[in-house]
């Protein structure tokens, strides 16, 4: 098996890892009518499906760019994928409650919306949609469920996420992405190069983002692939996953798993 490292080697696998399971992706996509979900994730399958998609995109928006010499222009999609690619164990392993979650948060964040556009003048007085969600919002606030909330708290917040499966040393690529996904000294130097006068010198392109990029779209496509395919009746992808695996060089299981609840009070 060869050697999964920080060397070109591993990149140069790695793209041929997404190509291959981009392929597949599209292979199963095209017959998307086909596609049977085993009876106790039915009630996941729909948003797994969408992240599952959404990740093999993301996917080949980051290697497309990594072949044109332009990695960190998105390093925001790699950011994205990572963090997408541990919500899928997350969605898998919650269940229904997961999916309720993800409603929850998601009507939070829509609540936050409106106060801003109401904050920027716009008419958005009696608007339906503000009065279901803040019924939603207060039904769930009068009889919670623990799991839900427990959920809910973990994805809202990406270094909890990642710590509740044991990827804390996940959260820091995660969080050095960061630093291209907002205005930082990192992205107001991106198009520049240091002189040995101490002056800048203009780029026409960015600083390459050398191999990291790839190898962990690669692993992110290889984790996304396995949840997604354990919720497959026919498991069609179970081969492949199996190949790639080891091309890359990747031993055991790389699916994120969920760390043991603590008990309370503990």
């Amino acid at each position: 098996m060869p050697e999964f490292a920080h060397a070109e080697a591993t990149a140069r696998r790695a793209l041929d890892v997404i190509d291959q399971l981009l392929t597949a992706r599209d292979r199963i996509a095209s017959g998307m009518d086909g596609i049977a979900f085993l009876r106790e994730h039915e009630s996941v399958a729909p948003v797994a499906w969408s992240w599952w998609m959404l990740i093999s995109d993301s996917a080949r928006v980051v290697a497309e760019a990594t072949k044109n010499g332009n990695g960190f222009v998105v390093a925001p999609v790699m950011r994205n994928l990572m963090m997408h690619a541990v919500a899928m164990a997350w969605l898998v392993d919650g269940g229904d409650a997961a999916v309720q979650a993800v409603d929850a948060y998601s009507d939070d964040q829509l609540l936050k919306l409106i106060t801003n556009a109401k904050q920027a003048g716009w008419d958005v007085e009696g608007d339906e949609v503000e009065a279901k969600v803040r019924s939603a919002v207060a039904e769930r606030a009068a009889s919670p469920d623990p799991d839900v909330v427990q959920l809910t708290n973990e994805i809202r917040n990406t270094a909890d996420l990642m710590a509740a499966f044991g990827l804390q040393e996940g959260y820091l690529p995660y969080r050095h992405l960061s630093s291209y996904s907002h205005t930082t000294r990192e992205t107001a130097q991106l198009y520049l190069h240091r002189t040995e006068t101490g002056g800048w010198a203009l780029r026409d392109k960015p600083r390459e983002s050398g191999l990291n990029d790839v190898i962990w779209t690669a692993v992110c496509l290889i984790q996304a692939g396995r949840i997604f395919d354990s919720i497959l009746g026919e498991r069609p992808l179970a081969a492949e996953l199996d190949q790639v695996t080891a091309h890359l060089g990747v031993l055991g299981d790389i699916v994120p798993q969920r760390r043991p609840r603590r008990a309370a009070g503990n």
